[in-house]
């Protein structure tokens, strides 16, 4: 949730000055926590849903997005009338009015929201009655979902993104506002990035944007020359202590979280003992007892013990999820056979993959490679964008 939120904010920031900006609607990516097989697609400009069949159950009626976030978590969806987000049920009917800026998906029973622009676009965190159960002060820039009951809230900065810091269940800043970035909290820990006079490093291993403490090199963002140095990263305990630092993290997964030390990276264990050691050139999270790792510029698979299960042999790789996992041979298997062929989905969650047909086209595609249901969604414009690019 953090990192669409970064990116919104990061736009809005770049509206605000001369910048060139393209607007490109992101394809709908199935949320991987949702527990209900219902798929959001679109039909004359509007948003409905299908069930597993392929079968229309909410007909499109709701307003679309710029990014596509409707879905069911915890039995609720997002869904937009007119300019403003609320939250409907399985069958479509309203539950949350359309009252809002923007909202998020719920999380431990709470959704954080944002108020519309009278004001001052104040956030909240409300209950599935739609109840306000916190009530944050002016001033923040990112509230995201919580873990473990504590969630990371960012402040606004003066001349770059502000400090995160978390909050329990109560509004209570219980972790000071002090980090570049941060994470959920599982394992009672939370990966996050260290501020200071340095830069965060992407994924793919650009780096990515600078801390609060460092200005942008320009209004668009972007890195100073003068920083050179890599932010550290590392885990937090539930007091903000930092217990562990290493080069890189990602968050803990089915017991054990990736680490980078010495430019390798391994598995490691809660109390910060390597179950395996640095080896590889990259590597992500678990996944239905798999993790994603890469040697000799090829990405593979590894069980909890750092074993070879599927040999390393492709350009890219994701995590399983419904028993299957897209690499740029297709879709493969938990033996690395390769199942479907499609290349340009995304990953099957509740029984469906969302997949690009061609020329505008969109559609769902089963287990067996068999498309189900196709759509052709209408074009976003500008004006729709879910604030004022003006």
């Amino acid at each position: 949730m953090l990192t669409r939120v970064i990116s919104i904010f990061a736009l809005i920031t770049a509206l605000a000055f001369s910048c060139s900006v393209s607007f490109l609607k992101v394809p709908y990516h199935k949320n991987r926590q949702s527990n209900t097989p219902l798929f959001r697609f679109e039909r004359k400009g509007k948003a409905g849903y299908i069930d597993a069949n392929g079968k229309v159950v909410i007909a499109p009626q709701f307003d679309i997005g710029w990014f596509s976030e409707e879905d069911f978590v915890d039995g609720l969806s997002p869904a937009r009338m007119g300019e403003n987000w609320g939250f409907i049920d399985v069958v479509g009917k309203w539950v949350i009015p359309a009252k809002y800026w923007r909202v998020e998906a719920f999380s431990e029973g709470l959704a954080a929201v944002t108020l519309p622009v009278h004001t001052n676009f104040a956030r909240e965190y409300i209950d599935k009655n739609g109840n306000t159960v916190i009530r944050l002060s002016e001033g923040f820039a990112e509230a995201g979902q919580f873990s473990e009951g504590l969630a990371a809230v960012r402040r606004n900065g003066s001349n770059s993104v502000g400090k995160l810091g978390y909050i329990d269940r109560s509004g209570k800043l219980v972790i000071p506002y002090q980090f570049a970035d941060g994470g959920p909290f599982r394992e009672g820990l939370a990966a996050v990035v260290f501020d200071g006079q340095c830069y965060v490093e992407a994924r793919d291993g650009t780096r990515r944007g600078t801390p609060p403490s460092v200005p942008a090199a320009t209004s668009c963002g972007g890195v100073p020359a003068f920083i050179t140095q890599r932010c550290s990263e590392g885990f937090i305990d539930r007091t903000g202590k930092a217990v562990l630092r290493f080069d890189g993290v990602r968050d803990f997964s089915e017991g054990l979280a990736a680490v980078e030390k010495g430019g390798k990276w391994g598995f490691i264990e809660p109390n910060g003992s390597f179950r395996v050691q640095p080896q590889f050139e990259a590597a992500r999270s678990f996944s239905e007892g798999l993790a994603a790792a890469k040697n000799e510029g090829k990405w593979g698979y590894v069980d909890g013990s750092g074993q070879w299960v599927i040999r390393p042999s492709f350009s890219s790789a994701d995590d399983f999820s419904d028993g299957v996992a897209l690499t740029d041979n297709g879709y493969i298997d938990k033996a690395g056979k390769e199942i479907i062929l499609a290349k340009n989905g995304t990953a099957f969650v509740q029984g469906l993959a969302h997949v690009p047909l061609g020329d505008g086209e969109f559609g769902y595609m089963n287990h067996l490679g068999k498309i189900i249901f196709r759509y052709r969604p209408d074009a976003v414009k500008p004006s729709s964008l879910p604030y004022s690019a003006r």
